[in-house]
C-alpha cells in the first residue's frame, strides 16, 4: 500500500485540487502503517506461515523477548540475546542461537513491515515442536532441553526459509 501511494505520488503533477485530495488520502492512512526507523525498541505482533504468531515480541537493544501465541509450540516464552546489523536504510537483521541449538536469522524490512526468516532447527526439535513449550528463563525447562539435545539426533537440520509480517502494537 505504501509503495502504491509512492508510485501515485510520482505520477502526479502539481494540480492544487488533486494535491488536496492526495493529502486527504495520505492523511487518512495514518495509523495503518506505523513506519519504524529501527526495529530496536519495537513492540510487535509478528506473524509467519502456518499460523505462527509471536505476541508480544519486544525487540530490545540486544535481546528479543517473545511469546508464541499461536503455532506448533504455542505458549513458549523466550528471551534471546541477538546480534544486530543495519544492512541498508530500512533493512535490519537480527540473528541468535537458541538453547536447543537452533539458529535463527531474521531480516526486517521496515517500510513494508515484512520479514524473512531463515532458521536451522535440530532434527529432534523439528520432529515434535511441542517439547519447546515453556519458558527459557525457567531452569527446569533449560534442563529438559539440554537433556533432549544431548540424547536426540541433531542432523539433518530442518530449515525454515519463509516470509512474514509484523505490526507495531
Amino acid at each position: 500500500m505504501v509503495r502504491l501511494l509512492h508510485l501515485e505520488l510520482l505520477k502526479e503533477r502539481y494540480v492544487p485540487s488533486r494535491n488536496r485530495r492526495l493529502n486527504y488520502v495520505l492523511g487518512s492512512q495514518k495509523g495503518v502503517i506505523n513506519m519504524l526507523t529501527s526495529i530496536l525498541g519495537a513492540r510487535l505482533s509478528w506473524h509467519f506461515a502456518n499460523g505462527w504468531i509471536f505476541e508480544p515480541a519486544i525487540v530490545g537493544p540486544d535481546i528479543v523477548d517473545y511469546t508464541l501465541k499461536e503455532g506448533p509450540h504455542a505458549g513458549r516464552h523466550a528471551i534471546q540475546h541477538f546480534y544486530y546489523q543495519r544492512v541498508a536504510p530500512g533493512v535490519e537483521t537480527t540473528v541468535w542461537y537458541e538453547e536447543s541449538g537452533a539458529l535463527v536469522h531474521i531480516t526486517w524490512y521496515l517500510e513494508t513491515q515484512t520479514t524473512h526468516r531463515f532458521a536451522a532447527l535440530p532434527a529432534w526439535l523439528a520432529e515434535d515442536m511441542t517439547v519447546y513449550r515453556g519458558d527459557n528463563q525457567d531452569p527446569a525447562f533449560i534442563e529438559k532441553i539440554r537433556k533432549l539435545s544431548s540424547q536426540r539426533q541433531d542432523w539433518p537440520r530442518h530449515i525454515l526459509n519463509d516470509e512474514g509480517y509484523f505490526k507495531v502494537i
